[in-house]
């Protein structure tokens, strides 16, 4: 919390020298109009006054107001096409430096947050539950035989699986939730308001998801991918990001455990005899 108490004294000069410049700006703008206007009746006053009542004065003002109108219009919109160009510039710079921003907090790969951006949220909510008295859970997610699978059909497949598993991650969170890639294959769920009941039906939530998706289709490549789960929170697992990320990640590699377990059960399991 402090980084953002440090921060907001210096934008304020930015700030003020911005004021400064808008004032200075329509300062010149107005000089300028006065300097125009008082040009033209100058010259209204020397053409056409020494002609008073006369059809030559009449002609001579409809001169110098149909040129004041015409210089008017004229500046008008100027000043419209200036303001036009400065909006789509300032649009222009506005869009680059969301690129830039998405390109610094987004996985390329999976497009979702990046490992840096998910701890910078951690933090930041968790300094907010701590204050507020909320909850906050995290999940820990570990695709299982990534290694087979780059192995076995190569990286390009292998990307392309943690693409569709970042896709079908988005499609079964929360909407607060925070989804990031934080390594190769780990995936992490941020759940700001979660208690231990919410992060637990979130696990089994994704897992009978993945039970019941379609396996992955590659061309004539169909894989069913699995993943282990962990899970902790604040204030009911642990007190700090780092605390709370190792918690989960025990957490996970239990699942793994518990999953490698079964798998071998289930293999050396004896067969049905099948009497007729």
């Amino acid at each position: 919390m402090a980084q953002f108490k440090t921060e907001a004294p210096a934008e304020a000069p930015a700030d003020s020298a911005g004021a400064d410049k808008s004032i200075s700006r329509k300062g010149k703008i107005w000089l300028k109009q006065s300097v125009g206007a008082g040009l033209l009746i100058a010259g209204w006053a020397y053409f056409a006054l020494p002609h008073i009542g006369s059809a030559q004065f009449f002609l001579d003002t409809l001169v110098f107001c149909a040129f004041g109108t015409y210089a008017f219009i004229t500046a008008y919109n100027a000043r419209r096409e200036t303001v036009t160009l400065e909006k789509k510039l300032r649009y222009t710079l506005i869009r680059r430096n969301m690129e830039l921003e998405s390109m610094t907090t987004r996985d390329d790969l999976t497009h979702l947050f990046s490992r840096r951006h998910l701890f910078d949220r951690f933090e930041r909510e968790l300094q907010k539950a701590k204050t507020s008295g909320r909850t906050l859970s995290v999940l820990v997610i570990d695709l299982n035989g990534m290694e087979q699978i780059n192995a076995s059909h190569g990286y390009q497949v292998g990307d392309k699986v943690l693409a569709a598993f970042g896709r079908f991650l988005a499609d079964h969170a929360r909407g607060s939730d925070v989804l990031a890639r934080i390594d190769g294959d780990e995936f992490a769920v941020l759940m700001p308001g979660a208690d231990e009941g919410a992060a637990a039906a979130a696990v089994t939530r994704l897992l009978t998801a993945m039970e019941r998706a379609d396996s992955f289709q590659e061309n004539d490549i169909s894989l069913q991918v699995t993943a282990s789960i962990g899970r902790c929170g604040y204030p009911w697992g642990a007190a700090s990001v780092d605390q709370i990320m190792h918690a989960a990640r025990d957490s996970m590699s239990a699942h793994k455990r518990e999953q490698s377990a079964l798998l071998a059960a289930a293999g050396s399991a004896p067969a049905d005899s099948g009497g007729g």
